[in-house]
């Protein structure tokens, strides 16, 4: 019992560790940049995770397990997510594409679910596929996928199914 106690403790304390330096590995090499007047700026992206895994020869970060994003004022929820650099030598995000029971919201008034989200955060742009539910206020938007416009936060939608409108 002792041997199991201490085992579990060892495999804890590891965990943290590991979760500690990945985060100071990726705030280490996220974007940070000034001057950009919009509010969608290039800023860290913070993330909690089960599991992590940097691919540095590729640029990529892959999560998985309850995997929760913040970027600016955006929030993005899902059981997967790959965040991609613009380059081997850049360590700047450019593409985050998640799947499984996503989540997007701007903190505010909107929100959506939906199956796959890709963000490009050079075009400041967000596309969700895979029944949509699209949420402001008390309306609700259902579509097969929407494309959202972070600047003037302008939603597109296609393939629209059982919505309403509420005031």
């Amino acid at each position: 019992m002792k041997y199991l106690l201490n085992k579990t403790m060892l495999i804890e304390a590891l965990s943290r560790k590991i979760f500690f330096l990945v985060n100071i590995v990726l705030l280490s090499i996220l974007p940070y940049e000034d001057g950009v007047s919009s509010e969608i700026k290039k800023e860290a992206i913070r993330f909690s995770s089960e599991t992590a895994h940097i691919k540095k020869k590729d640029g990529t970060l892959r999560l998985s397990g309850d995997v929760n994003i913040e970027y600016g004022k955006y929030v993005i929820k899902s059981d997967f997510l790959i965040a991609k650099t613009k380059g081997v030598d850049s360590h700047e995000v450019k593409i985050i594409e998640a799947s499984k029971n996503i989540y997007f919201s701007n903190n505010k008034d909107i929100s959506a679910r939906g199956d796959k989200l890709v963000m490009d955060l050079d075009q400041k742009f967000v596309s969700i596929e895979g029944n949509v539910e699209f949420s402001q206020g008390k309306s609700v938007i259902r579509a097969k996928k929407i494309n959202v416009d972070l600047v003037t936060e302008t939603v597109d939608f296609e393939g629209i199914k059982d919505s309403f409108l509420k005031n």
